[in-house]
């Protein structure tokens, strides 16, 4: 009797031995992941700083700019928001932002909200964007809108007898951005892109080109 209940606890003491040992190892392993992952986070923060220090620059790519400054503002000429617009960018993420602006133009008023998705770069670096803008004139009695050729192609007949309309736009556009990211002028940016706008009432896919400058703080 007392020979088999020393089996049982040298049995017991094993088994537990066993699951503590590939519990640690599981925890090993798990830790080791945690610090090579660190490590290589660390180890290219330092690559970028070392970079921008040997280039003389003030952030080492388009990204870092995004990262450390959140808000942009400026304006903008064409494309979503007309002849010309003021606008306003929030980088809730290095990559990823909102765009914001409201614009004008030969009788018309017009409104705008976007995604921005931005790519690496150094100065330069390629975007591209989605959203929805709109084109209204609520106070009538105005034919000004004759001058604007997309309006010309997309109002009813109705809304350019009473000079009083509402149009909305589905927005794409593909662009480039140069930003500028060393010395007292860092944050300032320039684009030009092209853009697809979709006005949703006549089904129309009109194409169209922006240019703007943001600076970024």
């Amino acid at each position: 009797m007392f020979q088999r209940f020393t089996g049982v606890a040298i049995l017991a003491l094993l088994t537990s031995s066993i699951s503590f040992a590939e519990i640690s190892t599981t925890d090993l392993w798990s830790d080791s992941s945690s610090v090579s992952s660190k490590a290589l986070s660390i180890e290219q923060d330092y690559s970028d700083s070392m970079r921008a220090e040997r280039l003389g620059m003030t952030y080492s790519s388009t990204l870092s700019m995004r990262q450390s400054r959140k808000v942009g503002l400026g304006m903008s000429v064409g494309g979503q928001l007309g002849l010309v617009g003021i606008t306003g960018e929030f980088n809730f993420e290095d990559e990823n932002s909102v765009v914001a602006g409201f614009g004008t133009g030969p009788g018309y008023n017009s409104i705008q909200f976007s995604w921005k998705h931005a790519f690496e770069g150094d100065y330069i670096a390629p975007y591209y964007t989605a959203g929805y803008s709109r084109w209204y004139n609520s106070m009538g009695n105005s034919t000004s809108w004759k001058e604007s050729g997309i309006l010309d192609r997309v109002l009813t007949d109705d809304e350019k007898r009473s000079g009083q309309f509402g149009t909305d736009f589905l927005n794409g556009s593909f662009g480039l951005q140069y930003n500028q990211l060393s010395g007292d002028l860092a944050g300032v940016s320039v684009f030009a892109e092209v853009v697809a706008m979709y006005e949703v009432k006549r089904s129309q896919l009109l194409p169209s080109g922006t240019v703007g400058a943001l600076y970024y703080f």
